[in-house]
């Protein structure tokens, strides 16, 4: 596998890695320089991205990575982390716990948190934020004087799944789907946050936050309503059909445009899904507790 790494600039001490995640089973990546060493944002996957992800931070800020965070424990954003032994590993204490077994720590300085992290060096300020939903250990980086947001698969933008967010997978064991609610929590949270751009786990980077946000808190609200409608009226799973509205009305416009709409008409319906299955066993529970 031949692989181009290229990480972009953001801010003065950001930058991203768009651009391998689109040729690859991997996530985007990201780098943030506080000016004696730099922080490694996920690791990609296999271990070859890890590699190469990290020749190519190291020659972008031309600073020795001292940490690398894991903002959820999905293999497309930790497999490649055994590069990165040498560094700190940085991640909540639910991502931590909601590793594989067959996860060793054994050999890694690890600092875990419950949360909130901060470092600060320089006159910068980075806040490393617990928040859940996608994921159980789901966490976030904010660096507050540059108005960046890594928030890893907290989103998902287009071209990568239409846009739609994926719940499929928030806990190993036992296995359940995502939690709504935490998404919409963080949401809320990072509208208090003066923000420039917002760095998804997969898919183009957000310049326009506010109204995004916006368009997410819409959107997940529109469903919860949806969704707590059909359970008042004891609709099962298969009974429901999602209506088209905020981005999935957005998906099947994008579906117009391409050649193979019927293959494309199928992963969609994959993803939509997932979406009704996450939002479903959710508000199912909660009404049951």
């Amino acid at each position: 596998m031949s692989l181009m790494f290229k990480l972009e600039k953001l801010s003065e001490h950001t930058a991203v890695d768009i651009a391998t995640q689109m040729t690859t089973r991997s996530s985007v990546l990201g780098a943030i320089s506080l000016g004696k060493y730099s922080i490694a944002i996920d690791s990609g996957n296999p271990l070859e991205i890890g590699q190469g992800f990290r020749k190519n931070l190291e020659s972008y800020f031309n600073l020795p990575v001292r940490y690398l965070f894991l903002t959820h424990a999905h293999s497309d954003h930790r497999g490649g982390m055994n590069a990165f032994k040498d560094a700190t590993l940085l991640l909540s204490q639910k991502c931590k716990e909601n590793m594989p077994k067959s996860t060793s720590f054994s050999k890694w300085i690890i600092e875990p948190f419950v949360d909130k992290f901060v470092l600060e060096e320089n006159n910068l300020s980075v806040e490393f934020h617990h928040v859940g939903g996608h994921s159980l250990g789901s966490s976030v980086v904010h660096v507050l004087n540059e108005g960046i947001l890594y928030a890893g698969d907290l989103f998902f933008t287009e071209p990568i799944n239409f846009g739609l967010p994926f719940l499929g997978f928030y806990q190993s064991n036992p296995r359940k789907t995502g939690n709504p609610e935490e998404c919409l929590a963080a949401f809320h949270k990072f509208k208090s946050m003066k923000l420039d751009y917002i760095v998804p786990g997969h898919g183009e980077v957000v310049d326009n936050p506010q109204e995004y946000l916006d368009e997410q808190i819409e959107f997940f609200n529109s469903l919860k309503s949806f969704i707590i409608s059909e359970i008042q009226e004891n609709k099962t799973l298969e009974e429901i059909e999602l209506p088209k509205i905020g981005q999935i009305e957005k998906a099947y416009q994008i579906i117009q445009t391409k050649s193979q709409k019927s293959k494309t008409l199928r992963f969609m319906d994959t993803m939509l899904n997932w979406i009704k299955k996450s939002f479903y066993e959710f508000y199912k529970e909660s009404k049951s507790t």
